[in-house]
C-alpha cells in the first residue's frame, strides 16, 4: 500500500484463504468479493474442494453475478496440491464453461525450478505468483558487504594505491580507483565481456583490444568488431548529488533490458555459460606488482 501510494507501484492481490474461512461456505465468501471487486474478481479456488467446489462455485459466481453485470472473472488462483494437474483441469472446466477469457492463476512457493518444471509439464497456468522466493534470498541467506581499502590520499592530494592479500587468489581486491566497461559485440549487440580498468584508461571503439581471463591469464581473446558502454556514471561529486534518479519503472525497464542482452547461453538455469568480467592489462599489472611487494614484505619481515 505504501509503494503504491508513495513509489506509484500498482497494488495488486488475490483474495486470502482466511476470507473464505470466515463465511459460512465458499460460494458466499466468493459472491461477497465479486460485489467488491467486480472489474478485478480473482478468485482462491483451493481452501477446500478445488476441483469439487472452488472451480464449480467461481464459474457460478460468474455466470449468476458477474455475467449479468456485464463483468468477467478475471481469473481463478490456485494456491495448493499438483499444480500441473489441477490446471489442467481447470482450464477444462473454465472454456466448458464459456470462461476462455478467465485466467488461471498460480502460488505456493514457486521459483524459477519450479515454474520450468510445471511449464515443462504443459501446466495451464497464465500467471505464476512469486512472493517468498523473490523477497528472500533462499539459496544465499546472507548478503555480505565488506569494506576493502583500496586507495590512500597523500598530502600532496595524489593517490596511493592498496591492496589486500589473501591465500585464495579470488580473495585477493583490486586496488586504486577503476572504472567498468561493457563490451558488445557489433554483429548481434550481444555483450561480450565486462572489463575493470583504472579510472583514468579509455577503452577504443576501433579496437583491437585483447582481453583476458584474470583468473587464468593464458585465456586470451582480441576484439575487433564491438562498441564499449561505461557502466559507471556519477551519483554525488564533491558532497553533492549529480544524478537524476530513476523511477522504479526505469529501474525495472532497464535491468529487463540488460538481461535480454545476454545469451540465451548465459541466462540458463543449469549450468550457464560464464559471462566473464576482466581486468584490462594496466590493472593487472598494477595488481600483480602490490601482490609481489606485499608477499615479500611478508616473506621478509623487518627485524
Amino acid at each position: 500500500t505504501w509503494s503504491d501510494l508513495n513509489l506509484k507501484v500498482p497494488a495488486d492481490g488475490t483474495m486470502a484463504h482466511s476470507w473464505i474461512q470466515s463465511f459460512d461456505n465458499e460460494y458466499d465468501a466468493f459472491l461477497a468479493y465479486a460485489e467488491a471487486y467486480p472489474d478485478n474478481c480473482n478468485l482462491l479456488v483451493d481452501t477446500f474442494n478445488t476441483l469439487k467446489t472452488g472451480v464449480p462455485n467461481a464459474i457460478r459466481v460468474a455466470h449468476e453475478y458477474l455475467e449479468p453485470r456485464g463483468k468477467r472473472l478475471k481469473g481463478i488462483r490456485l494456491d495448493s496440491g499438483d499444480i500441473a494437474y489441477l490446471s489442467k483441469q481447470a482450464r477444462h472446466m473454465l472454456d466448458k464453461a464459456g470462461l476462455t477469457d478467465c485466467k488461471i492463476f498460480a502460488s505456493n512457493s514457486l521459483d524459477e525450478f519450479i515454474i520450468r518444471s510445471l511449464q515443462n509439464q504443459g501446466a495451464q497456468v497464465d500467471v505464476y505468483g512469486v512472493g517468498e522466493k523473490l523477497i528472500t534470498a533462499s539459496s544465499e541467506a546472507v548478503f555480505g558487504g565488506v569494506y576493502k581499502l583500496v586507495a590512500m590520499q597523500n598530502p600532496d592530494g595524489s593517490y596511493v594505491p592498496k591492496i589486500k592479500i589473501s591465500d585464495t587468489f579470488e580473495k585477493i581486491t583490486t586496488p586504486a580507483f577503476k572504472d567498468i566497461w561493457r563490451i558488445y559485440d557489433r554483429n548481434d549487440n550481444h555483450p561480450v565481456a565486462d572489463v575493470i580498468t583504472l579510472d583514468h584508461e579509455v577503452i577504443p571503439d576501433d579496437g583491437p583490444y585483447e582481453i583476458f581471463d584474470p583468473l587464468d591469464v593464458t585465456k586470451r581473446k582480441v576484439l575487433e568488431n564491438y562498441y564499449t558502454h561505461k557502466l559507471l556514471v556519477p551519483i554525488y561529486e564533491k558532497g553533492k548529488l549529480v544524478y537524476k534518479l530513476p523511477t522504479l519503472n526505469e529501474i525495472r525497464k532497464s535491468c529487463q533490458k540488460q538481461v535480454a542482452e545476454l545469451w540465451e547461453e548465459v541466462r540458463r538455469l543449469e549450468n550457464p555459460h560464464t559471462y566473464y568480467v576482466d581486468l584490462s592489462q594496466e590493472l593487472w599489472d598494477l595488481k600483480t606488482k602490490l601482490v609481489r611487494e606485499a608477499r615479500f614484505k611478508a616473506d621478509h619481515p623487518e627485524k
